[in-house]
């Protein structure tokens, strides 16, 4: 019933244990995002009616050099769209709060798109291909993506091996803003989100906007973080609010990307989790 592309990600490897629905799974041995010609033969068995894409060039920093971020956020999926209008299938693909350029925060669905770096313009050029060549779709757009699995560009992997040392002291930006986002909470989500189209036998073309529930700073996220793990594991490491500014990046970082995911709510009959909460769900995983 459901192809699922990504299945080694983050969100794909937290998805597979909790489906209620049958997946069929592919990673990048069985499908090479890079070599978007092979796409369309690669899928040309598959006859599932939903398709959804978790695969993405995530690496901000790199985005600004390395031609594989619009290789496989913009290439690829223009195939991948390509291919569910030729065979009538339903895209379900995920993209990123990085498509704004962060000025304004809350973020709803219908706000325009203006990226400020190389990462968001391959996301954005992304979500175009999709509504220009995927007869059905969803867009899923997310925002600081999480999760305790040993996954690359995964936030709490990079910081928690840090705060299980005792007596560490690091650095929080208090002028980056966005809202925390588990990949278990988002993964239930869209569980949830296909039971419901499945059963009401709805295809809706539209871009939705989901996070766990809040706004806050990297700080605050980071010195939330340390306080869960310091009280599990009687720790006392001290986090320090810096400016984004201090941490030198190649590639500007837009200051508030935080999403407001009521359209998702409303559409879907779905209640949200608190981003503590869903912080504390995946800390107990560590």
């Amino acid at each position: 019933m459901i192809t699922l592309i990504g299945g080694r990600s983050q969100l794909g490897q937290c998805l597979i244990p909790i489906s209620t629905l049958p997946l069929s799974i592919l990673t990048s041995e069985n499908l090479d995002l890079r070599k978007t010609s092979k796409i369309s033969s690669v899928l040309k068995n598959d006859k599932n009616k939903y398709l959804i894409n978790f695969s993405a060039f995530n690496d901000v920093e790199s985005s600004e050099y390395d031609e594989d971020a619009f290789l496989i956020n913009h290439l690829a999926v223009k195939e991948l769209a390509k291919h569910c209008a030729e065979n009538n299938k339903v895209f379900i693909h995920i993209s990123s709060d990085y498509v704004f350029d962060g000025l304004q925060g809350g973020y709803v669905e219908s706000d325009r798109i203006n990226p400020i770096n190389k990462y968001g313009e391959s996301r954005a050029l992304g979500e175009q291909a999709v509504q220009d060549y995927a007869n059905n779709y969803i867009i899923l757009r997310t925002s600081w993506l999480y999760s305790h699995l040993p996954t690359k560009f995964n936030f709490l992997n990079k910081v928690s091996p840090l705060l299980l040392k005792d007596g560490q002291v690091l650095e929080g930006a208090y002028d980056s803003l966005g809202s925390p986002t588990s990949a278990l909470s988002l993964a239930h989500a869209i569980n949830h989100m296909l039971e419901y189209m499945i059963e009401k036998n709805n295809i809706i073309n539209k871009i939705f906007h989901y996070s766990d529930i809040g706004r806050i700073s990297r700080f605050n996220f980071l010195e939330e973080i340390a306080k869960q793990l310091n009280k599990k594991f009687n720790l006392s490491n001290i986090i320090k609010p810096v400016s984004n500014a201090s941490f030198n990046l190649n590639a500007p970082r837009p200051k508030d990307t935080s999403l407001n995911s009521d359209l998702f709510e409303k559409t879907f009959d779905y209640k949200r989790l608190e981003w503590d909460t869903a912080l504390r769900n995946i800390l107990r995983k560590v």
